[in-house]
């Protein structure tokens, strides 16, 4: 059985966490809300938050520094930015400081937003999956040195028990 997709939300306003957590409870997500930017990155490291969530316009930090820094810190979490204020220079910014994977506009529609994160879930359940494989095929290789003195990777086939 796979871990559920951990989904950390933050937004400074109260009622729109309450309204996100009553659409989001029972579509199988672990869900995360925060009213503090300043705690998003923290909470992305202690519970290893799988997609982050955050509002563009807050008071104390805008989205795009919270997901930059997240970015940062924590280049595999994907960052989604949900904003009422969708102008074309804040979504380039957003796109070249935080590495933003997807946009979603205030008021949201709740049934695109299950689709966007169920989407994004499954991509990370994906690779998930194939990173045993990536790990066991990296550990059957091994760099050595050729005649020529050039350093070439060379392919030992796996034991078999």
């Amino acid at each position: 059985m796979t871990a559920p997709i951990k989904i950390l939300f933050v937004d400074d306003e109260q009622l729109i966490l309450s309204a996100l957590r009553r659409s989001l409870r029972r579509e199988g997500f672990e869900l995360y809300f925060t009213v503090d930017p300043n705690a998003a990155a923290r909470l992305v490291g202690e519970h290893q938050i799988d997609i982050v969530v955050s509002d563009y316009m807050m008071p104390e930090q805008s989205g795009v520094e919270v997901l930059a820094l997240i970015g940062r810190l924590h280049q595999n979490t994907v960052r989604i930015m949900m904003t009422g204020q969708a102008d074309r220079e804040a979504t380039i910014r957003a796109i070249n400081e935080g590495n933003i994977h997807r946009f979603i506009e205030k008021p949201w529609d709740d049934a695109e937003l299950k689709r966007i994160l169920h989407e994004v879930g499954r991509t990370i359940q994906v690779k998930r999956a194939s990173a045993p494989r990536d790990l066991d095929q990296r550990a059957h290789r091994t760099l050595v040195r050729d005649g020529s003195g050039a350093i070439v990777i060379k392919h030992a086939a796996p034991e078999r028990a």
